[in-house]
């Protein structure tokens, strides 16, 4: 029975995926120049390999630590990544970094993170461990401006976990095909919130546009450029194909964001990106350990302390001489309060007050987690939000860049904290808004319900961090059931433009088609009208000419001749025979009517004569004559029209 169960149990060894039997080895990349995001991956990685016996990780960052402080985790420090981001012209001085413009900062990151990703995959360290033949199973990296590290996981085969600090961003999702709409999803670069007005939705698709254009037209060509100048020699001693650039930025597993609703909005995202703001947290038990003097000098305030702090990258004293004058003003006139203070540099500019701590580096979560700890002083970075939330600290905010403004608004309009503008830094809201937050109780009782809702979500963050690495790892593919498909549209795809031009061809169609017939047909119409009209005008003149011709009078006998007309021409050729019966008029049907006619019109000639002069000049004068005329007229126009007729038949 025994040797049954052996057999059994080395048969499921052997089956099992190789991660489960021999341990997970876990490469971690890290390189981002700012030291936050290196914090927050770091206590990521750390929490990995305490919960997880079987995990091994090794971490390449330009912060990493020289000599490891935990087991399990090996890292790699780089050098000359803060000098290179310092020289593209990107300062970490807090007041010159503010007096770039949007544009010019964004074009600026772009090539810089470019180039800080090659002096990383040039560095003789990680060209080392990389032709070292050693094996790894998952990548997890920081891809903020650094896409060409994609290049690991193709050139050792494995998964890959992305993180995101900062919460999501437009590349991020245009990477994993994420959606997002530029009336509901503001630019992290833009100081908007969720609800924008006309104007700023305007703004923000602009920026939106002017992303996406150079991400794909400047910012993906320098990334594959490294891309191909660090992994096409690798893929070549490999025996293997390097494949496109964008096919591996296309093919991300798992993302973790660090985001929560009540830190930043509700929005939408894919199975494989995973919300796990507060994952940094080292736990209650951890948060309480301060060292005794710290302990002490926090407790020894008579009203409670202050922490000061603007995050781990702005130094403190950098700022102006007049914000640090303010500064130390409040802290002389506020003496009932003490105030820790994180301070760069070995000595305070000044005296320092004897309620003013300064170091370099604080324990920042176990001092917001003691409740002595009454106002936090911060410029609103997420992780310093979620610490401060957890401590039960309210925020006095003073925000740096347009994401920090963002999130300060939106805790004053939570009841948790107050804001003050940057370049409105003044004693007088200084002194009044620590005050107002260390006193009134509202605002603690405000961040206590915050932190039920921020501890809310199932599970620990970590946990499911934890499990969803395991699914991507014992799934084939890395997971590919949970990666969406619309990374693989482009631009024309993904907006429905195709679908927009079929709709308004066909619409045209629809509209222009019986738009022409119809102008067609009235055209035909109007063209044959106006040849009617025309030819009608033609036959009246001609008429009308004739009928000069007829009123011509005939000096001899004073009557009108006419060529015409047989029985008036018979008249016109032999009037005195006529009168004498030697001549008859030919014999027509209506000749006898005609000839009395005419008889008639000669006698009222002659009568007109001897009265007053011809007929000709009776008619002009009104009298004889307008009765014939009128005869005349209607005889021109019965033949006009009757001539008319024989054309158009």
């Amino acid at each position: 029975m025994a040797k049954v169960l052996t057999a059994v149990a080395l048969l499921y060894l052997l089956s099992a995926p190789l991660h489960f039997v021999y341990g997970t080895n876990v490469l971690a990349v890290l390189p981002s120049v700012w030291k936050s995001h290196y914090l927050f991956g770091k206590r990521l990685l750390q929490q990995l390999v305490e919960l997880q016996p079987n995990y091994s990780v090794t971490l390449i960052s330009p912060h990493a630590e020289e000599y490891p402080v935990q087991q399990k985790i090996r890292e790699i420090r780089i050098e000359g990544l803060r000098e290179n981001w310092e020289e593209m012209g990107l300062p970490f001085d807090v007041e010159q970094s503010r007096q770039r413009s949007i544009m010019e900062h964004f074009t600026r990151l772009m090539y810089a993170g470019a180039t800080n990703v090659d002096l990383l995959l040039g560095d003789e360290k990680v060209r080392k461990l990389v032709r070292s033949g050693e094996q790894f199973d998952l990548l997890l990296v920081d891809l903020f401006l650094s896409d060409s590290l994609l290049g690991l996981a193709h050139y050792y085969q494995i998964p890959t976990v992305v993180i995101s600090p900062t919460g999501a961003n437009t590349w991020l999702n245009q990477m994993t095909g994420n959606p997002q709409s530029s009336a509901r999803d503001p630019s992290i670069f833009l100081p908007y919130s969720e609800r924008m007005g006309l104007w700023q939705r305007s703004v923000n698709t602009l920026m939106g546009l002017f992303e996406k254009l150079t991400y794909n037209f400047f910012y993906m060509i320098s990334q594959e450029a490294v891309y191909t100048k660090h992994f096409h020699t690798l893929c070549q001693l490999a025996n293997s194909t390097l494949p496109h650039h964008r096919d591996l930025t296309k093919n991300l597993s798992l993302v973790l964001i660090n985001s929560h609703p009540i830190v930043q909005y509700p929005r939408a995202y894919l199975p494989n990106m995973l919300e796990i703001a507060g994952a940094h947290l080292q736990g209650t038990q951890k948060s309480n350990e301060l060292p005794a003097h710290i302990a002490h000098f926090i407790e020894s305030a008579p009203k409670g302390t202050v922490y000061i702090s603007l995050g781990a990258d702005a130094r403190t004293a950098d700022l102006s001489h007049e914000k640090l004058d303010t500064l130390f003003d409040v802290i002389t006139d506020l003496k009932d309060y003490n105030f820790l203070i994180k301070w760069e540099e070995t000595k305070f500019y000044t005296k320092l007050p004897k309620n003013a701590m300064i170091a370099e580096w604080w324990p920042q979560e176990s001092i917001l987690s003691h409740s002595k700890v009454k106002v936090f002083i911060s410029t609103c970075g997420l992780m310093s939000i979620i610490e401060s939330i957890n401590g039960l600290t309210p925020i006095l905010a003073i925000p740096i860049f347009p994401e920090q403004e963002v999130s300060a608004r939106r805790l004053q309009q939570q009841g948790i904290g107050q804001m003050i503008s940057f370049d409105a830094f003044s004693y007088d809201a200084l002194s009044m808004n620590i005050q107002k937050l260390a006193t009134h109780r509202v605002y603690a009782q405000q961040v206590a319900e915050m932190r039920l809702l921020l501890n809310s979500t199932y599970g620990t963050p970590i946990a499911r961090s934890i499990h969803y690495i395991e699914l991507i790892l014992s799934s084939a593919g890395g997971g590919d059931f949970l990666k969406s498909h619309a990374n693989e549209l482009n631009f024309m795809r993904s907006e429905l433009l195709d679908v927009l031009a079929i709709i308004f061809l066909g619409l045209f169609v629809i509209i222009a088609v019986p738009f022409l017939v119809t102008c067609c047909i009235l055209r035909r119409s109007y063209i044959n009208q106006t040849a009617l009209q025309a030819a009608a005008t033609a036959g009246g003149v001609g008429h009308r000419a004739t009928l000069k011709v007829i009123g011509r009078t005939n000096s001899t006998s004073g009557v009108a001749a006419v060529t015409d007309s047989p029985i008036l021409d018979w008249h016109r050729r032999s009037s005195a025979a006529q009168a004498t019966g030697v001549l008859k008029p030919p014999s027509s049907p209506s000749a006898s009517s005609t000839a009395s006619s005419i008889s008639a019109v000669s006698t009222a000639s002659s009568a007109a004569s001897s009265v007053g002069g011809s007929p000709h000049t009776q008619n002009e004068l009104g009298g004889g004559g307008g009765d014939g005329v009128t005869k005349r007229e209607k005889f021109a126009r019965q033949a006009a029209m009757k001539s008319l007729s024989q054309k158009t038949d």
